[in-house]
């Protein structure tokens, strides 16, 4: 027989193999027979469409004039930016939502990128675990049915929910606040450990309350909209049983003073979220150039192509160094321009209350605060560090209410919303009397239907001692020293 140098296959008996059949484009004609269902309900997700991500981005960049209008094919559309269309927020939206925001798609190949956040293409980006190290398949070529957390944080890392439910909070990223030398970032950025999610502490894994392949009355433009599992489900609550009566969890109590009546519009996670997201001013500076010198104390910015990029470029000759590029994360192709990002500063203690789309109390945070800046590669300064405007004219920033998943067994003291100046939305200040630390801290009214800030009667009644206030706020003291 010849040798395996020498064996030449007759290509045209051998059957088409594909590399990674559970990609979009073979879902059709590879596993439609077997998983439709599936395949479905997946199609009438978020994950797919990414619908809040591009619908809102583009909203606020003054690109989209209607909010909740994005098709569910909207992703397809932006694999073929490679550069800016106008020097302008709005003509730059959509090379900031193909190289950066989109990273966590399900169809961005991300097996080369840093420890924490690899992860493959299609279905296999959920039920192939890949190894944070070598990039390779854990388990070979074979599905997990039931997705890993590990799995869950490759995209739901950095300050967002899923890593909180770990009490990971992403360092500033400027060097001097990394953690000691000899620690290895964890998701392309350091991190503070702070409490982690009740649950988390129990051992449930994120699949035990989110599942992706359920059937949904309408396709969700917002997270808002997805089916969820509620708290009341498991523990009862107002004037409800629990749904799931077989579990462990604790039920509601209503002789737990703070369970009374007078906090039945409270979402629960507005007082037993123990600490909150709250990052404010996202400063992004897309770039063209190659001067790579005063991003150097920056390598680390939950990005992994822009710390690898910063490495192979600062380890050259500045003559040998070429234009920054970044790749377009749904179709792979060169991009021109990188996008590097910072916060103005970044808090967790003392969360912000808003009003949800079903008129419950929640916790509120910045989504986000832009500020936008472009060089050229000529390093022409065309857009310099401006706040973008919604094609109405109102500043592009958002607010949203949503749900931090870092619950604790008991709530937080009644002070981190009564008599608090911040939790009613009165900005960070040492008291009510003082003047706002920075503008930026005062809440932007949400942009999703049937969010808004708390109204006047809402702040007043929070912010005084009513008599109700302190009588239940003594009985509670006295029951806490009583325990002791």
């Amino acid at each position: 027989m010849s040798s395996r140098a020498e064996f030449k296959p007759n290509v045209k008996d051998h059957p088409r193999i594909i590399k990674n059949p559970s990609r979009e484009q073979y879902w059709q004609e590879k596993c439609v027979s077997c998983h439709k269902t599936e395949i479905a309900s997946f199609k009438n997700s978020l994950h797919y469409s990414s619908a809040g991500i591009i619908d809102q981005t583009r909203f606020l960049f003054g690109k989209n004039k209607t909010l909740l209008q994005t098709d569910a094919e909207a992703w397809k559309k932006l694999r073929d930016i490679r550069d800016v269309e106008q020097k302008k927020p709005g003509g730059v939206v959509d090379h900031l939502l193909a190289s950066k925001c989109l990273a966590c798609h399900f169809e961005a190949d991300r097996r080369s990128d840093v420890a924490g956040r690899k992860h493959a293409v299609g279905c296999a980006g959920c039920h192939v675990q890949i190894d944070q190290q070598s990039g390779k398949p854990l388990h070979g070529h074979r599905f997990q049915k039931k997705v890993k957390d590990q799995v869950c944080l490759t995209c739901h890392s950095g300050n967002r929910v899923g890593a909180d439910y770990y009490g990971y909070f992403e360092h500033d990223y400027h060097n001097q606040y990394n953690t000691p030398y000899g620690a290895k970032a964890q998701f392309g950025a350091f991190q503070h450990r702070l409490t982690a999610d009740v649950h988390r502490q129990a051992g449930l894994q994120c699949v035990d309350c989110h599942r992706e392949h359920v059937a949904r009355k309408i396709r969700p433009q917002y997270e808002g909209q997805q089916p969820l599992v509620r708290c009341q489900d498991c523990h009862g609550g107002f004037n409800e049983k629990p749904a799931n009566k077989i579990n462990r969890a604790k039920r509601f109590k209503s002789t737990v003073i703070a369970h009374q009546n007078f906090h039945q519009r409270l979402r629960c996670s507005a007082c037993h979220a123990r600490w909150s997201y709250q990052d404010y001013g996202l400063h992004l500076f897309l770039d063209q150039s190659a001067h790579y010198e005063m991003w150097a104390d920056y390598l680390w910015q939950g990005d992994g192509e822009v710390t690898q990029l910063l490495q192979q470029q600062l380890g050259l000759a500045p003559p040998e160094r070429k234009p920054a590029y970044s790749l377009n994360k749904i179709s792979g192709k060169k991009m021109n321009g990188v996008w590097y990002q910072a916060w103005t500063f970044r808090r967790w203690e003392d969360p912000v209350l808003g009003v949800d789309e079903q008129g419950k109390i929640g916790i509120i945070r910045p989504l986000y605060q832009y500020f936008i800046t472009f060089v050229d590669s000529l390093e022409q300064v065309w857009i310099d560090s401006q706040k973008p405007v919604r094609a109405d004219g109102q500043p592009g920033w958002n607010w949203a209410v949503y749900g931090p998943h870092t619950i604790g067994k008991s709530g937080r003291q009644c002070e981190s919303c009564h008599l608090n100046g911040k939790a009613v939305g009165l900005g960070l200040r040492q008291s009510i009397e003082d003047e706002v630390v920075n503008k930026i801290t005062l809440p932007q009214p949400p942009i999703l239907p049937g969010q808004r800030l708390l109204n006047g009667k809402e702040k007043r009644k929070l912010l005084n001692k009513t008599v109700k206030y302190r009588q239940m706020r003594a009985k509670m003291l006295q029951k806490l020293f009583e325990s002791k």
